[in-house]
């Protein structure tokens, strides 16, 4: 994987997932109000730089940790 492409899935995927994640929490916990938006933007601008620096630090370790659980014949060739 190139350098430009880590880091373009690293913010991607970290968005989505922090958009997802905390429009979900947020509307289940608060309820889906004229409010909502409010509170779902709030925890979206704490839960994407949280998400971000776990994609750039733990994701990596946590896929390495999944390619020795797999065993050495699983790894792809992609």
């Amino acid at each position: 994987m190139s350098r430009k492409h880590f880091w373009i899935s690293a913010f991607l995927s970290s968005f989505t997932m922090a958009v997802i994640m905390s429009g979900l929490i947020s509307g289940y916990k608060l309820g889906f109000s004229s409010d909502w938006p409010a509170i779902w933007l709030d925890s979206f601008l704490l839960a994407w730089p949280a998400a971000i620096v776990l994609n750039l630090t733990v994701l990596p370790q946590i896929r390495k940790l999944s390619n020795w659980l797999a065993g050495p014949n699983s790894v792809s060739q992609a």
